[in-house]
């Protein structure tokens, strides 16, 4: 009889190892949660750089798992930037996020609820830990070559000369690897 391979989406990994679920809340607590932006995959970020919000987010680093005990170092990765003026993520408009009509809610903001509290988090099935794994992770190594290079090409490049760019440099590099 022949193995059939199952591949888990990194969404539904996520919310195996943490023990979430998705929901869907806009009460005033969860609305306080957008004081600080939410954090995505790889995948997450790309498909919002992808829909046109490029300049709301920027490469940072999580150093929160250091505190946490889960890892020795910041992880770089992109997110969702603050908004200095409002208090809030960039994307929080009228007391809610904009993306989530547009499906492009970044993984932390589907699955956070205000009835999870410090104490009830361990530090390895950590949301933000579990997130922050994925831009470490060699799986997702493409898609985060994918981001650097929308986030640095020159803005007046064409949509499709950017596409052409960013095929031609993972093509030359799988050649590199062979």
């Amino acid at each position: 009889m022949a193995k059939v391979a199952i591949i888990e989406s990194v969404e539904h990994k996520i919310m195996r190892k943490s023990g979430r679920k998705l929901t869907q809340c806009n009460c005033k607590k969860c609305q306080s949660q957008c004081k600080s932006p939410c954090l995505g995959t790889p995948k997450d970020i790309l498909n919002i750089i992808k829909a046109g919000y490029k300049d709301k987010v920027a490469i940072t680093y999580w150093a929160a798992g250091m505190v946490m005990g889960v890892i020795n170092r910041p992880v770089p990765m992109v997110q969702p930037l603050f908004n200095e003026e409002t208090g809030y993520c960039a994307f929080f408009k009228d007391g809610l996020c904009e993306l989530h009509d547009k499906k492009l809610k970044p993984i932390e903001g589907k699955l956070s609820h205000h009835s999870l509290k410090v104490d009830n988090v361990n530090p390895k099935k950590s949301l933000s830990w579990l997130v922050a794994k994925e831009w470490i992770s060699d799986s997702n190594l493409d898609i985060v070559e994918e981001i650097t290079l929308r986030l640095v090409v020159d803005e007046s490049i064409s949509q499709t000369n950017l596409e052409e760019l960013i095929n031609e440099f993972k093509s030359n590099k799988r050649k590199s690897l062979l």
